[in-house]
């Protein structure tokens, strides 16, 4: 073993008396660390047995999931390299398995173990990892999904190995997504046929049955299965992942028999799971499963997969034209950024066509379809709407645009996205001294014209010109100056909660000069 894996190895024993800074100093080192041969990776398997044994008393170590998933990914690599050839050695695989376990369910680290197995590809580490998974499964969902990667991946052609005893980890909320998600991989790769799962249709629709009747009962009385919104959230997501699976997996086996539970997830007021039940339906030639599929192409948060589902059907004509035109598209991808994160997290209660335009846009060489669209929230009383742009850019500004016209709510988001080396802005601190200067002078000529309180916000750089973008008070009220070669725009504040602040403006101003740049006869 060469002399800095041993210096770790001699020095993590140590660790529960380490400071914060030691400690991050060891992660370090660890990170710097290589296993270069089977003769370390055993030396290395064997040390953290040890530690993970003798460490039941003292949690430091234990629960330094970092560190743990750094020691452990330094041998995953080793078996990945070592991966189709004899060199790793038998009982490598029985220490990982070992370690595994000495690890225990807590372990948010060992799951790198379970995928160094995996990528190692040898007979005796495929059978580990299977009863490995089904008997002690990694205890989140996302560790499994992890360890699962290769066989996705590098380890596709080995993966039909596995069944059909990884059908038993179905048992287990952590792993039975992911186990359905890899059959059903194999099957749509021709990796295996039948289904893996084929010899169980009758548990497969057992188990769907059992899901939406729990998913029913919990859109009545959420209150019942999970003490908060978030715990909810996570409750109902777990289970949308494995009723999307078995909805995929019983429409590849083609049992008919399954319709009966698949139609009852079709009940269900989850947009996903019904428009998954109904391509399942539709696949198995239930033409209710059709019919479900054109109804959800209405709505915009399933319109896409609908759309898809349709299309890979070739029964796109049943969903109607509207629902299929690009304006019907572009309102799909509102939908979703809106649902999303980054936006509001959740779709909106409405979403309308606002307006519809064809112009060039900075960043295209061809006109292109732009649209507005109005979205409305509705949460305890109150209202939330605004208006949104789809086309070639998808966004929903956090301020409201609805008192303007169309023309500008495009030139405000236009001006929002514009990115170029010759367009750019300086903070006051960032001027020089001909750039003071120069403002020092716009601001004693504002406040000759009659304005108060004139306060610089920033510089704008547009193409070698410079704006100057201020707030002041002009006859009691409160608005913002932007001054352009000589020119002075002013712009009222408005009032509510979300009114136009001087970057807004800015942007207006910048987008009109674009779209009338782009857009010279317009």
């Amino acid at each position: 073993m060469h002399d800095q894996l041993q210096r770790l190895i001699d020095d993590l024993p140590s660790f529960a008396q380490l400071d914060a800074r030691w400690r991050a100093e060891l992660r370090r080192r660890a990170e710097q660390v290589q296993v270069l041969d089977w003769d370390e990776g055993a030396a290395m398997l064997a040390a953290l047995a040890e530690l993970a044994a003798a460490d039941r008393e003292a949690d430091a170590l234990r629960n330094d999931h970092g560190l743990w998933s750094i020691l452990l990914r330094s041998l995953g690599r080793l078996f990945a390299e070592s991966a189709g050839s004899a060199a790793i050695p038998p009982a490598a695989v029985e220490r990982a398995i070992e370690l595994y376990r000495q690890l225990g369910a807590a372990s948010q680290a060992r799951h790198e173990l379970l995928g160094a197995l995996a990528n190692s590809g040898r007979p005796e580490a495929l059978a580990a990892f299977a009863e490995l998974v089904v008997a002690d499964p990694p205890a989140r969902a996302q560790d499994a999904v992890l360890a699962f990667v290769p066989f996705f991946q590098r380890q596709k052609q080995l993966a039909p190995r596995l069944f059909p005893r990884l059908l038993d980890a179905l048992e287990h909320p952590s792993t039975a997504a992911v186990v359905l998600d890899l059959a059903n991989f194999l099957t749509r790769q021709r990796l295996a046929a039948p289904h893996p799962a084929s010899a169980r249709v009758e548990r497969l629709a057992a188990l769907l049955g059992g899901l939406t009747s729990r998913l029913a009962r919990l859109e009545e009385h959420p209150e019942e299965f999970a003490p908060s919104p978030a715990a909810l959230h996570a409750l109902v997501a777990e289970s949308v992942d494995l009723v999307v699976g078995l909805c995929h997996a019983l429409a590849m086996i083609g049992d008919v028999n399954a319709t009966g539970k698949l139609r009852q997830t079709l009940e269900l007021s989850h947009r996903r799971l019904r428009t998954e039940a109904a391509f399942a339906l539709a696949g198995l030639k239930d033409e209710r499963g059709v019919e479900v599929l054109a109804e959800m192409a209405a709505e915009p948060v399933a319109r896409a997969r609908a759309l898809a589902y349709l299309e890979e059907l070739g029964l796109i004509s049943r969903a109607r034209e509207a629902d299929r035109s690009p304006a019907a598209r572009a309102e799909v991808d509102l939908a979703a950024w809106l649902a999303s994160p980054v936006g509001f997290g959740m779709p909106p209660q409405k979403l309308e066509l606002f307006d519809t335009c064809r112009q060039f846009w900075p960043g295209y060489d061809d006109e292109v379809d732009c649209y507005l669209f109005r979205y409305e929230y509705r949460m305890g009383g109150q209202k939330l709407s605004g208006i949104a742009m789809a086309g070639p850019i998808t966004h929903a500004l956090r301020a409201d645009l609805e008192d303007l016209p169309p023309a500008d709510s495009y030139a405000l988001y236009a001006g929002w996205c514009a990115e170029h080396e010759s367009i750019g802005q300086l903070t006051p601190e960032q001027l020089s001294l001909e750039q003071h200067a120069e403002w020092l002078r716009l601001q004693d000529e504002l406040i000759e014209q009659g304005c108060e309180d004139v306060r610089l916000v920033k510089l704008g750089r547009f193409f070698g010109e410079e704006h100057f973008v201020a707030t002041a008070r002009r006859r009691e009220q409160a608005g913002v100056l932007i001054a352009d070669q000589g020119q002075i725009d002013w712009h009222p504040l408005g009032f509510g909660s979300r009114p136009l602040g001087p970057d807004e403006f800015y942007d207006l101003h910048l987008g009109r000069k674009l779209l009338r740049a782009f857009n010279p006869g317009s």
